[in-house]
């Protein structure tokens, strides 16, 4: 039972999904503690650390291919991260992860910028949903708003461009030196912030922030195994359960308040995604039909 779990597509996005909910609760607790560049640099520094000798022993050049476009896909992944950092340490856990799950949104309009693929009416129906979803939620008028609101949605926006990128980088490179790319342009770019703002943690502090670093290495690793084994549209609503997960840890651990705005407004982004993600599968069934 436990190998046929870990065998299935399904099993292995729960299991990435519920680890990366645990990698936010504590992010979440550490942010009160250190500054964003701390967190982001013992991740980067760690990541890559423990990624050169796999890459090395598998005979893969560090090189890798379209070096540029990696070293691109480093830069907007090291700045989603570091947005995510800002907006979880500023306002509710579960509105930091609802407005970073808007990313579908911003994938669907940059493949139609950068990749020219076509966005039919349903589509663009979709994304006016949740649209009108990131309104709500972040609800600019109110007077609890504040700028982690922004940066959440910075991190899902900058972080649909990391994976349109990461969708053509696929085709020429394997996942661990996409990763690799990824930890290396961060850990260059957070350096100085982090010589600059250093607090020197305890040793439980310290082995919390070495954990983070390798629960989100095991999450990508879980999530590129898990995309073997079902669609990319299928893994990605899977994924969404991350939302779950963090918005209970944020009510029971941080004592979150949960308004109706965020009930109406995740609800649209939420099914906005899942509903951009089942027409991709569709439309990629449909035209694998045709072929034949």
């Amino acid at each position: 039972m436990i190998r046929l779990f870990f065998k299935s597509g399904f099993g292995l996005m729960i299991l990435a999904a519920f680890l990366y909910s645990l990698t936010d609760i504590i992010i979440k607790s550490l942010s009160s503690l250190f500054p964003a560049s701390e967190i982001g640099f013992i991740r980067f520094l760690f990541g890559g650390l423990i990624l050169w000798p796999i890459i090395s022993s598998r005979g893969t050049s560090l090189r890798g291919n379209h070096t540029w476009m990696l070293l691109l896909r480093g830069a907007a992944g090291t700045l989603s991260f570091f947005c995510l950092l800002k907006s979880i340490a500023m306002i509710p856990l579960a509105n930091a992860m609802v407005l970073l799950y808007t990313f579908p949104l911003f994938v669907v309009l940059l493949s139609f910028l950068l990749l020219r693929e076509t966005v039919g009416k349903a589509e663009f129906a979709l994304i006016v949903v949740g649209l009108i979803g990131i309104y709500i939620l972040i609800n600019p008028s109110s007077h609890v708003f504040n700028i982690g609101y922004i940066f959440g949605l910075l991190a899902g926006c900058i972080g649909a461009l990391a994976m349109v990128l990461i969708r053509k980088l696929r085709e020429t490179n394997g996942p661990f030196i996409i990763y690799f790319y990824f930890c290396l342009v961060g850990g260059i770019f957070s350096f100085p912030f982090f010589v600059k703002e250093f607090r020197t943690p305890n040793l439980q502090q310290f082995l919390l922030m070495v954990s983070l670093a390798l629960m989100l290495l095991v999450g990508q690793v879980l999530m590129n195994q898990g995309f073997k084994f079902c669609k990319a549209s299928e893994g990605s609503v899977i994924l969404m359960s991350e939302v779950v997960f963090t918005g209970i840890a944020g009510v029971i651990i941080f004592k979150d308040p949960v308004t109706p705005n965020f009930w109406v407004g995740a609800s649209l982004i939420m099914g906005s995604g899942i509903g951009l993600n089942l027409m991709h599968r569709r439309s990629r069934r449909f035209r694998g039909f045709s072929k034949r």
